[in-house]
């Protein structure tokens, strides 16, 4: 399954927004994951360009939702920084 990196920000986000007091974490996640995008995009696989727009290729949505508990789990545990390595 491939998203336009906006389509999965906005999905990642949304599923953010269902934690209590999460705005400024979705938010946060967001521009994260868009310099993230940026930045790897064209050097790994499930991140490439096509057709002037980048993509994020996820196996299926609980991927979704695999991201933003991890990263409330990050955040929780101040490993933000991990989270992106790994991401």
């Amino acid at each position: 399954m491939k998203l336009e990196i906006k389509e999965a920000a906005e999905a990642v986000r949304d599923e953010l927004l269902c934690y209590e007091d999460a705005e400024q974490a979705a938010v946060r996640w967001e521009k994260e994951f868009l310099e993230w995008a940026e930045k790897n995009a064209g050097k790994r696989k499930d991140v490439f360009a096509e057709k002037g727009s980048i993509f994020l290729k996820i196996k299926d949505e609980d991927e979704i939702f695999e991201m933003a508990d991890s990263y409330m789990d990050a955040l929780a545990e101040g490993s933000v920084k991990q989270y992106w390595n790994k991401f």
